[in-house]
Order: structure tokens, then C-alpha cells, then sequence
């Protein structure tokens, strides 16, 4: 466990990321990043040519690069995997488990995931949210006791949902909803010997019910029926830990105050995860704030600053 008990753990490898980790490793502090820095906005922008420093533009792969190798010069550590869970503990710290079912433990974490809060398009989800549709297994996983349950997703953020639904029923099946499954070789396997079914399938259609979710119906005609429809599309952002650990909302943007600070003490956010807009300037000053906060906390202090 020792090996794996950081000062900062950073979920993002953006530019809200990339500034944190330059700040927290600067003052010696054991600062980890995770994310893939090639599936960001910035990583997939063509030219960026509003951003300091850089009069003739400079294109997103070569920003992202720069931003990665500093960040690495000051001793972060960058493991490119994806978090898919993450937990308060009671003294105070944080445990982050990623794709790989590895665990870390953290005093501070800052959030830096971007705009990740994916919806899954399926007809009628917003109107039956609440009603037999979930977005958090932690939050309402009870509620579906002994239950027969869906998880409709395709990546390793589906694939942990469903091992954390183990808890309450062995009744789970997950739906691809159009798409290959993508799970990591733990996942994958963690799931094979928990025997749960994985389908591959076309998109889903729509998810009907009388005040409650009832059915499903798949773009080819044909239906399934479920007493629990849990949501894990895309991979597990803001929103996602938000509803697990009880961080505060602001239409589905984290609540941060100035100083990256959620309500939550230890927990901070940055960039456009925040609802900040979405520039590099504003995700890199962002992501400077939530790091001298996070400083400041594990050394006590009211001020800190870095002249040099």
C-alpha cells in the first residue's frame, strides 16, 4: 500500500491536469496522473493559436506533448489508465481504483476529467431517471436487491458498475448498446468469473414503462425486459464520481469556489469539468488553483507560492 500512497492524485491528463501535476511534483510532493493524454480535446484540436507563448499557433498533439513532458520533469508520475471508481475513506484520505483493478491512495485528489458526463441517447432516460434508471450503482444499487438488472455500456467504466452491482444481485446482464466491448484484461476477466452475460448489441432504441421503467427496445424491433437499467456509456467522469462520493452539482458541472476547492475537503476540481470555458488558458489556471489549494492543505498553510 505504501507504494501506492500519494500527496496528489490527478484524474485527467488535459491541461488542467498537466498544470496541477507541474505544481504539486514542484514542491515535492508525490503527484500522480492518470488518463490518456491522446483522448483529450486539446490532444484532438488541429491548430491552437490563442494560447501564450506560442505566436505562430502550435498544433493540440505537440501542446499536449510539451504539457506531459513538463509535467514529467518535475518527477509526476503518469500511469495511462483509466479511474473508474473512487472512494472517501474515513480518516480523511482517498482510494482510487482504475481499470486494471489496481488501487491507489491519495490525501488530496483533483479532478480534471473534462466534459464527460455522457448520455446514452436511448429514448425516454431522462424522463425515467430516478424511476428504475440509474447513473450511480453506489447511490442506488440497494434499491435493486435480488433484482434482474441491466448495465448498458461498453467500457471499463460498464465493466466496474457491474462488479460493484455483485454486491446486491447476481442477475446482471450488460448490453452494448451498438458497440464492440472494449474491457481491460482484469475487467474482462473479473467479469467472466463472476459469469455475467455480455451482449453485443445493436443500439437501443428506447426504454418504456407505465411511471417506471419497464422494457427496452433494441433498434432491430426486439425487447428486453429488466427491473433496473444502470447507465455507464462512455467512461467515468465529474458526473460519475460526483454521484458516488457526494461531491456538489451545478448542472452537472462540479461546484468549485476560486480556489479549485469542492465540498468535499481534500477533493478539488479544474477545468472544463468545472464549467469553466473551454480554453487551455483558463483549464491551466484552473488547474494551478486546485493545486496550491491541495499544497496547502497537506502542509498547513494559509499561502503558498512558487517565485521560480
Amino acid at each position: 500500500m505504501s507504494e501506492n500512497l500519494y500527496d496528489i492524485l490527478i484524474i485527467g491528463a488535459g491541461p488542467a491536469g498537466f498544470s496541477a501535476a507541474i505544481y504539486g511534483a514542484r514542491a515535492q510532493l508525490k503527484t500522480v496522473m492518470f488518463g490518456d493524454h491522446t483522448k483529450g480535446n486539446l490532444y484532438k484540436s488541429h491548430i491552437v493559436a490563442n494560447y501564450l507563448g506560442f505566436p505562430n499557433a502550435i498544433t493540440g498533439p505537440e501542446l499536449t506533448a510539451l504539457g506531459l513532458e513538463h509535467a514529467k520533469t518535475f518527477g509526476t508520475e503518469h500511469i495511462i489508465s483509466e479511474i473508474v471508481d473512487l472512494k472517501l475513506n474515513e480518516d480523511g484520505t482517498f482510494t482510487a481504483k482504475d481499470d486494471k483493478q489496481r488501487e491507489y491512495t491519495s490525501k488530496t485528489v483533483i479532478i480534471a476529467t473534462g466534459q464527460s458526463y455522457a448520455l446514452s441517447g436511448i429514448k425516454n432516460e431522462k424522463e425515467l431517471t430516478g424511476k428504475g434508471v440509474s447513473y450511480c450503482v453506489v447511490c442506488d444499487g440497494f434499491f435493486f436487491k435480488n433484482k434482474k438488472v441491466v448495465v448498458i455500456g461498453s467500457g471499463n467504466y460498464a465493466g466496474e458498475e457491474t462488479l460493484q452491482l455483485l454486491n446486491y444481485t447476481k442477475d446482471i446482464t450488460i448490453l452494448s448498446h451498438g458497440k464492440e466491448f472494449n474491457f481491460s484484461s482484469e475487467i474482462k476477466s473479473a467479469l467472466e468469473k463472476s459469469n455475467i452475460q455480455a451482449i453485443k448489441t445493436v443500439r437501443i432504441k428506447e426504454i418504456t414503462g407505465n411511471g417506471k421503467a419497464e422494457k427496452l427496445t433494441l433498434t432491430d424491433g426486439s425487447e428486453m425486459v429488466f427491473d433496473g437499467y444502470f447507465m455507464a456509456v462512455g467512461v467515468a467522469g465529474a458526473v460519475s464520481f460526483a454521484k458516488k462520493i457526494g461531491i456538489e452539482m451545478n448542472n452537472n458541472y462540479i461546484k468549485v469556489d476560486l480556489d479549485g476547492k469542492t465540498n468535499i475537503k481534500g477533493l478539488f476540481a479544474a477545468g472544463d469539468c468545472t464549467g469553466s470555458p473551454p480554453q487551455v488558458a483558463t483549464s491551466v489556471g484552473n488547474g494551478c488553483n486546485a493545486a496550491l489549494s491541495a499544497i496547502k492543505l497537506i502542509r498547513g498553510l494559509k499561502i503558498y507560492i512558487q517565485y521560480d
